[in-house]
């Protein structure tokens, strides 16, 4: 049987997937993201993943979302849902722009709240 997850699990997760996001992305410019699918599939996982855990974590807590405006759950989320079900129109200076500058401040606010610890 399976652990119910918990607040601090699914904002671990969206560290994680950071971490996994910046190490793809260490180095690379635009003009190499933009020229390379691997990376852009890369990129692509890394912000599907993120947007499930802010999913679920706005399931789990709707109220913070609310309480942590920095997060963005509902537009990580949305920008999920854009790219698992958007796919085929898929601008990729978009995805740059989300990985590069949206993806980081939801960290920093993620980090932010596990080190408030309890579910801030």
């Amino acid at each position: 049987m399976t652990a119910k997850r918990r607040v601090a699990d699914w904002l671990s997760d969206i560290v994680e997937w950071s971490n996994r996001l910046d190490r793809h992305l260490a180095g690379v410019t635009q003009e190499q993201f933009l020229a390379s699918e691997l990376l852009q599939d890369g990129a692509s996982k890394c912000a599907e993943a993120i947007g499930v855990a802010a999913g679920e974590l706005i399931k789990l807590d709707p109220g913070l979302d609310e309480r942590h405006p920095d997060l963005q759950l509902r537009l990580a989320y949305l920008s999920r849902n854009r790219l698992s079900h958007g796919y085929y129109s898929l601008d990729r200076e978009v995805l740059w722009s989300t990985v590069t500058k949206a993806i980081p401040m939801t960290v920093a606010a993620a980090r932010k709240v596990i080190a408030l610890g309890k579910e801030a």
